[in-house]
This record gives C-alpha cells, sequence and structure tokens, in this order.
C-alpha cells in the first residue's frame, strides 16, 4: 500500500528568497499579532533561533522592517499575516539549508518575562505546499 501523503505535518511560517514572510493563524494567535506589530528572529541561549514580537503597533515610530499586516481584508478575518524582511529571510533560509524557499514548523510558546517566544524547527523545512 501507498500512503498519498507522504507528510501529513503542516508549517506554521514559511520563509521565502525575496524577503516575503508568511505566518499562519495559530502562530499570530499565540503572538496576539496584530496590524502594524514588528515581529523579529533572535537566538536563544541555546543557540536556537526563535520568533517573537519585538515591537507592538502602538510602540512602533516611523516605518519598521517586519511590520506585519493580515493578507485577507474581507468580511470574514482569516487571521494570516504576512511581512517582507530580507534580512530575516537570507538568516533562516542560510540556517535551513536551502536558497528559494523554507516552510519550517514552530514548537511550543515559551513566555519569558513579558514576552512570548516560539522556537523555530529549521532542521526539518516541509517542501510541500
Amino acid at each position: 500500500m501507498t500512503s498519498i501523503h507522504a507528510n501529513t505535518r503542516r508549517h506554521d511560517v514559511t520563509f521565502h528568497a525575496n524577503g516575503r514572510i508568511d505566518i499562519t493563524a495559530r502562530v499570530a494567535k499565540v503572538l496576539h499579532l496584530q496590524r502594524g506589530d514588528v515581529i523579529n528572529v533572535r537566538t536563544d541561549d541555546n543557540g536556537e533561533p526563535v520568533l517573537y514580537v519585538h515591537l507592538r503597533a502602538h510602540e512602533r515610530i516611523g516605518r519598521n522592517d517586519g511590520a506585519v499586516f493580515p493578507t485577507y481584508q474581507g468580511k470574514r478575518s482569516a487571521n494570516n499575516f504576512r511581512t517582507y524582511s530580507r534580512r530575516i529571510c537570507q538568516y533562516i533560509l542560510q540556517i535551513a539549508g536551502t536558497t528559494n524557499i523554507a516552510r519550517l514548523t514552530l514548537g511550543l510558546p515559551i513566555t519569558k518575562g513579558d514576552t512570548t517566544i516560539i522556537p523555530i524547527i529549521y532542521k526539518y523545512n516541509i517542501t510541500q505546499p
């Protein structure tokens, strides 16, 4: 017997070579994302990359790299977000070992102080859409 789906795990965030970052609704809800929030990636104490909200929309002044906006603005909200940051994408694509696209899953959220961080599982790139 042959399985139709080789992999049933769905990705949480997608990093593209052109700098586009797509964030799923699950991640947006965990991070409490709103239009204008600025996301960033840093390394935690173990050297693993983590995704977090760098600035909230009401704290932001001027234009910022990584400011998120919802992807669907109709009657219903899909709660998916998108941003552009070539620096973040280049870093993630480099550590993920790819040059074009990285569809990655995220670990369980961790709260440190008033900041919620989510570990990026970069060693497992889900290449199927």
